[in-house]
């Protein structure tokens, strides 16, 4: 990630002090529009310190530093692709040459961006890379447990998740997947408003040891809902999975309690459920046969 932004900014925005993980590198932005005079001296870019960044990365920027060092500045050019960078703009002028160059921006509410902080000095770096993944259509990374790692879904993933579908036994309990051109724009639909505009939901769950995709699960609201590919049952990954969503929503939500949806027949759910603490709360879900299973989660430790 390379970030844009100018001076008055910088001197706002926290992730600019915390541990000197970024630094200023060079000046004059590169673009594809000619900027005034005055916008190009005022702004800089800021790239990661060298300790913060593995060789590649290294290689990669000092390609781009110097790319920009050689660059005119009478008419600036873009020496990375437009998704590498994210504009930390200070005024509307600078997020609309952002949108004309598709480069993903943030700002205060007066600069117009869709993704706006009441103040700079709420930025740091995280936030940053997530706004400038979901403007790009990039999966955010979750996070990981012992054997595994948890990331939003790409469009990329549904041949993938079909197979997973496809197993058996992994519909005996829960819906199929739609036709591949409805399962396609449904996707699209859940990425831009479900984690576009709530940041969780169903996510996906790949193996570290093998990269394969072997689940989903995650968060319908307050809803948790988890498969594991058949292969994989009884070895616990399902209760991995699901302790590490349990407390990624005690600190990451205002939800005060989880609950899930259990057919009792499905008998391995029900123990996993009681495992992680959910009690049966004698209501129904009759439109699907389901007990509903409840959590308070604000009142209990971590896993």
């Amino acid at each position: 990630m390379i970030i844009i932004i100018d001076e008055a900014s910088a001197k706002l925005a926290s992730f600019y002090y915390h541990g000197d993980s970024f630094k200023p590198q060079w000046r004059n932005v590169v673009g594809k529009v000619s900027m005034s005079e005055e916008l190009q001296e005022k702004l800089y870019v800021a790239l990661p310190a060298d300790e913060s960044i593995n060789d590649f990365q290294k290689t990669t920027i000092q390609e781009s530093a110097d790319n920009t060092a050689k660059a005119n500045t009478g008419n600036l050019r873009i020496p990375k692709a437009p998704a590498d960078y994210i504009w930390i703009v200070s005024n509307r002028q600078q997020k609309q040459i952002a949108d004309s160059l598709g480069i993903a921006s943030v700002g205060e509410p007066q600069c117009g961006t869709r993704y706006a902080v009441e103040s700079l000095a709420e930025l740091d770096i995280e936030y940053l890379e997530r706004v400038r993944r979901r403007y790009n259509h990039i999966p955010w990374d979750i996070g990981e447990t012992d054997r595994c790692l948890i990331r939003e879904l790409s469009l990329s993933d549904l041949p993938a998740l079909y197979e997973l579908y496809d197993k058996p036994g992994m519909t005996d309990f829960v819906e199929p997947l739609y036709d591949y051109e409805t399962e396609l724009e449904y996707q699209k639909a859940y990425i831009e408003n479900m984690y576009g505009f709530y940041e969780y939901g169903m996510w996906l769950v790949f193996s570290k040891e093998t990269g394969k995709l072997i689940g989903r699960a995650g968060l319908e609201h307050d809803e948790l809902g988890y498969m594991i590919a058949p292969e994989l049952w009884n070895q616990g990954y399902a209760t991995e999975v699901c302790r590490f969503i349990i407390d990624y929503a005690r600190e990451n939500t205002d939800f005060e309690e989880l609950y899930c949806r259990i057919d009792e027949k499905n008998t391995a759910s029900v123990r996993l459920a009681k495992k992680l603490g959910f009690t049966n709360s004698g209501h129904m879900d009759d439109d699907i046969n389901a007990s509903i299973y409840r959590k308070n989660i604000k009142n209990n430790e971590k896993h």
